[in-house]
C-alpha cells in the first residue's frame, strides 16, 4: 500500500528566531547612530586617510562614519566566505545556517593528562591539540588551543602556526601580534600550497584580529587586517568584550557597541579593497560583578551570541562566535552543561564560525579530553539540527501494517536499515546497564574521554608535508 502524497516535499531543519525583524532594525539604526554621533578612534594612518577620503568627518584620530557609507560597504562585502584545507579542498562555506566548530587560540594553562596538575602550555601541547583536532570529525577547523611558554614571546604565533600547519590538514584560524609576523604566516601557508596565487584562490586560513573596546582600532590590529587583504586572506574582525566592563551591561547596548566596532572594521576593509572577505560578530561575555570573572558559560553570553548571529544574518555577512566553553575549572557536570548548551544554541541559531570549543576556567585553562567530550556534544547537536525526516520510509505506515497488533520491531528489516540514522549513537557516552558498566571499569565520561584521547594521540598522525616545505617553514621562522 502506498499513501498518496503531493510531489512537493519540504523537510524542516530545526532553528529558532531570537529577535524580531523590528528589533534587528532598531539594533542596526542604533549602531549607525553610534558611528555617526560618537565615531570610532583609528590609530592606523592609512585607514584614517581612507575614511576621510570616503566622506567621514575626521577629528584628530576619531572618525565619524556616515550611515550611507556603512550600508554601501555592507553591500560590497562578500555574502559567502570559503576556506580550504591544506590539500586545497574547499570544506568550509561561511553562509546562512552553516555552522563550523573549532577550538580557541590563547589558553595560558592546560591540565596535564598524566599528572592531573595545571601547568603552563608548551609547544608540544599545541602539536597534540592539532593532531587531536585533525582526527576528531566534528571539529572543523584548527586554532592553537594555547600560548606556548617555551618559545620566545615575539615568535609565539609563528610557532603556533607551524604546529597547526604541520599537524593538521584542516583549515586554520590564526592570531598574530604584528603585521610582520602576519606576513611570515602568509609566507608559510604559500609555501605549503605552492604560491601566493593559489593561496588567494583557496585560502587555507583566516586571521582573527580585534578592535579594542570601546571603539578603538589599533595600529597593529588594522595593519594585520590590511596585510591579509593584500593577499586575499579572509579576516575575522570582531571585538572581544566584557559586558559591564568594556560595553554597557545591557544586552542590547553590548550588541550595539560590538556591532559598531565590527562594522567600522568592515568599512575600513572595503575601503582598502572592495569585496574583501570579512567575518563579523565577536565574543560577548558579561562580567560577573561578584568575582570579576568573564562568564564564558553563562546563559546571558549565549543570548548575546544568538542576537549577534541574527544581526549578521540580517546583513548577510558571515559571523564569528563562541561556544563549547565553560567557567568550570575542570571538565565536570557544570562544564558539560555550559558547553553543550552553547553548542546546541549555536547550531540552532545558524552561527557560522564557532570557536573556543574546549575552553575551561573562563578561557584560561584547557585539557585535551574536554575537546573529545565537546566533539560528542557537537555530534549530538548536529543530529538535533538535522530535524525529523518525514517521508514514506520514516512514516512507516507499510511497516506498521506488516507488523500488526502485538508484533515486535526489533528483528524488522526496516529497523536494521534505519536505526543508525534515527537514533544518535555516541562514541564515548555511558549507555551500558549498571552491571556491564561495573564490569567495564565503572569509568565516568572524563575517564572514557581521556582513554580516547590517548588512543588518538598514540595512533593518529596527520598527512605529512614534504621535507622541502618543512625546511622552508623553518627558514621563515628563523628569518
Amino acid at each position: 500500500m502506498t499513501r498518496f502524497r503531493s510531489n512537493y516535499e519540504e523537510q524542516f531543519s530545526p532553528s529558532f528566531q531570537w529577535l524580531s525583524e523590528s528589533q534587528l532594525e532598531e539594533l542596526h539604526s542604533a549602531t549607525i547612530e553610534v558611528l555617526e554621533r560618537v565615531g570610532t578612534r583609528v590609530d592606523h594612518s592609512e585607514a584614517l586617510q581612507l575614511l576621510k577620503e570616503a566622506g567621514c568627518i575626521v577629528e584628530g584620530r576619531v572618525a565619524k562614519i556616515p550611515g550611507w557609507l556603512v550600508e554601501e560597504c555592507i553591500r560590497l562585502a562578500p555574502k559567502r566566505v570559503t576556506l580550504a584545507n591544506r590539500k586545497g579542498e574547499r570544506c568550509i562555506y561561511l553562509e546562512k545556517n552553516r555552522s563550523y566548530f573549532g577550538p580557541g587560540s590563547d589558553l595560558p594553562f592546560t591540565i596535564d593528562m598524566e599528572s592531573g596538575k595545571r601547568r603552563k602550555v608548551i609547544k608540544d601541547d599545541i602539536i597534540k591539540a592539532a593532531r587531536l583536532v585533525d582526527y576528531l570529525p566534528h571539529l572543523d577547523f584548527v586554532m592553537s588551543y594555547g600560548i606556548p611558554s617555551d618559545v620566545p614571546p615575539e615568535e609565539n604565533e609563528l610557532h603556533q602556526f607551524e604546529a597547526m600547519l604541520t599537524n593538521s590538514v584542516k583549515p586554520i584560524v590564526f592570531t598574530s601580534l604584528t603585521s610582520e609576523n602576519t606576513q611570515k604566516i602568509i609566507d608559510m601557508a604559500a609555501a605549503v600550497v605552492g604560491d601566493y596565487t593559489r593561496l588567494k584562490e583557496r585560502p587555507i586560513m583566516a586571521l582573527y584580529t580585534e578592535p579594542i573596546s570601546p571603539l578603538v582600532h589599533t595600529q597593529e590590529g588594522v595593519a594585520k587586517m590590511f596585510t591579509c587583504i593584500d593577499h586575499g586572506i579572509p579576516v575575522i574582525y570582531t571585538p572581544g568584550v566584557v559586558a559591564g566592563g568594556t560595553t554597557p551591561v545591557t544586552k542590547a547596548g553590548t550588541i550595539v557597541q560590538m556591532n559598531a566596532e565590527s562594522l567600522a572594521g568592515l568599512v575600513m576593509a572595503q575601503l582598502k579593497k572592495k569585496g574583501s572577505p570579512v567575518v563579523i560578530g565577536g565574543g560577548a561575555t558579561p562580567l560577573d560583578m561578584m568575582t570579576s570573572a568573564t562568564l564564558y558559560g553563562a546563559p546571558d553570553t549565549q543570548m548575546n551570541f544568538c542576537a549577534m548571529t541574527e544581526l549578521s544574518r540580517f546583513y548577510e555577512i558571515p559571523n564569528f562566535t563562541e561556544a563549547g566553553c565553560s567557567n568550570a575549572p575542570v571538565p565536570d557536570a557544570q562544564a558539560g552543561m555550559e558547553a553543550s548548551i552553547g553548542i546546541l544554541m549555536s547550531q540552532l541559531s545558524g552561527a557560522n564560525l564557532v570557536h573556543d570549543v574546549g575552553y575551561l576556567d573562563g578561557g584560561k585553562t584547557g585539557t585535551l579530553p574536554f575537546l573529545v567530550m565537546c566533539n560528542e556534544f557537537i555530534d549530538a547537536s548536529r543530529h538535533i539540527g538535522r530535524g525529523t525526516r518525514v517521508d514514506d520510509n520514516t512514516l512507516a505506515v507499510d511497516e506498521i501494517e506488516k507488523i500488526g497488533p502485538a508484533g515486535q520491531y526489533i528483528s524488522s528489516r526496516h529497523t536494521a536499515h534505519n536505526f543508525r540514522n534515527e537514533i544518535w549513537i555516541s562514541g564515548i557516552f555511558n549507555r551500558e546497564m549498571w552491571d556491564n558498566w561495573e564490569q567495564q571499569g565503572s569509568k565516568d565520561l572524563l575517564e572514557k574521554a581521556s582513554d580516547k584521547t590517548r588512543e588518538i594521540l598514540g595512533s593518529h598522525e596527520s598527512e605529512p608535508l614534504p621535507e622541502k616545505v618543512l625546511e622552508e617553514i623553518k627558514n621563515i621562522i628563523n628569518r
